[in-house]
């Protein structure tokens, strides 16, 4: 990350209030994605939640990251591709099912 990336990064943190650590809520808000989404962004390896968590309990994110990655075009075009790529596939694999 550059320093000024780094530091519109801080900038931005701050004037918004943001713990260091932000749940799938607030990430999806800030990534202005919806909450299922993130789920989806994470299996695809787009995301990474803090830590080492179990697949039951509640993920966190480093708010410095989400918020570089807001501000990556190139990221956000990767995960949009990647959301309807797989709502895509989940549309045609309902629609084979009940075709057949």
């Amino acid at each position: 990350m550059t320093d000024d990336v780094m530091q519109v990064a801080m900038t931005t943190w701050a004037a918004k209030g943001l713990p260091a650590r932000l749940n799938v809520m607030e990430t999806a808000k800030l990534l202005g994605f919806a909450e299922h989404d993130i789920q989806i962004l994470m299996s695809v390896g787009k995301l990474t939640p803090l830590g080492d968590p179990a697949p039951n309990v509640p993920k966190r994110f480093a708010a410095i990251e989400i918020i570089r990655l807001a501000a990556d075009p190139d990221w956000l075009h990767k995960a949009t591709k990647e959301i309807s790529k797989y709502w895509r596939n989940k549309r045609e694999r309902r629609q084979t099912t009940v075709a057949l």
